[in-house]
């Protein structure tokens, strides 16, 4: 008897997710809620679509039918993009193949054809980020004269002035700023160490002391003690770019949330002439693509290139005749 099949598909899952995902692999903690969050929505979907409890589901119902509908859910009802949809089936393939490791190939007969899913092509967008003046409004929108607003401030600008992602952000503890240097801990458990400027670290030095923070806690938190959740800072700055708009008309129905912060001090770096090395430094970029497409970004850079090109006299090319009617007819279309 194939080794899965002394464990229903509830005991595989736990096993999946206590002992492959965190045990084995050592997955960070955003990687395993990920693919937490990708089986609350499967299970749920599967529930209601075969009608029945969800203790009830067996792997016999994670069928390729099943999983294609739930994709196509997650798309239409749910306005998930083709990004979110292939990250949900990320963590569906990932289960399919640790129950296949434990079993003879041919035991989970539906594990290879879900394998076979393909992921859906996406289009690339455009970073959105903010011009150095919306920028200035979105900063001097909170009220500091509140403890709420000075925190916000203070938020905002540590994300801007280090390019932080949300969540390096949210977990940072007051040791982790010294001496104008703040260590983040990125994607991968990668750490590394960013410059502050010297109004960045006064502020973070005067937050500290105003809340007796030791080095160990958390250096952003609610008015309850708790630490701040990605949720209330997409709340606080809503809040704030309802106040900015007023100032800022051009900030009106834009789709701006706390990782605009970081597209926006990539896109400045780059338009004060910092290397795109460096760029990716700061970022904590794998790779160069990902930091090559805030090149892409910028219009105006797209602009003074084109200018540049214009400038040159056109090169002129010979002709030559198709070697063959093939080519001819290829080079025709």
């Amino acid at each position: 008897m194939p080794p899965f099949q002394r464990h229903s598909f509830p005991e595989l899952l736990q096993r999946f997710f206590a002992e492959h995902l965190t045990a084995q692999r050592n997955l960070s903690a955003h990687t395993v809620a990920a693919y937490r969050d990708s089986f609350r929505l499967l299970l749920r979907f599967l529930s209601a679509h075969l009608r029945v409890s969800i203790d009830q589901l067996t792997l016999e119902s994670l069928t390729p039918e099943a999983i294609l509908i739930f994709l196509d859910h997650l798309e239409r009802s749910r306005g998930n993009g083709a990004r979110t949809r292939n990250c949900r089936l990320a963590a569906i393939r990932a289960f399919t193949r640790f129950v296949l490791s434990l079993a003879d190939p041919g035991a989970f007969a539906n594990g290879h054809r879900l394998l076979a899913i393909p992921i859906k092509r996406s289009a690339r967008p455009l970073l959105g980020y903010l011009t150095r003046e919306e920028m200035e409004a979105v900063l001097a929108a909170p009220d500091v004269a509140s403890w709420s607003g000075r925190r916000d401030h203070l938020l905002f600008a540590l994300l801007y002035n280090t390019g932080a992602r949300i969540s390096e952000a949210l977990q940072l503890r007051a040791g982790d700023v010294q001496d104008r240097i703040v260590r983040l801990q990125g994607k991968g458990r990668k750490q590394r160490a960013v410059p502050l400027w010297s109004k960045t670290a006064s502020e973070v030095s005067r937050w500290s002391r105003e809340n007796q923070l030791q080095p160990g806690q958390p250096l952003f938190t609610n008015t309850r003690g708790t630490p701040l959740t990605r949720h209330g800072a997409r709340f606080r700055l809503r809040a704030a770019l309802r106040r900015a708009t007023k100032k800022c008309p051009a900030l009106a129905g834009r789709k701006i949330g706390p990782h605009t912060f970081r597209h926006s001090c990539a896109m400045h770096l780059l338009q004060s002439g910092v290397a795109l090395e460096v760029v990716a430094l700061w970022l904590g970029h794998e790779q160069p693509a990902t930091t090559h497409g805030y090149v892409e970004a910028d219009l105006k850079m797209k602009e003074e290139s084109l200018g540049r090109l214009e400038e040159l006299p056109p090169a002129r090319r010979p002709r030559r005749a198709p070697s063959s009617r093939l080519l001819a007819f290829l080079e025709a279309l």
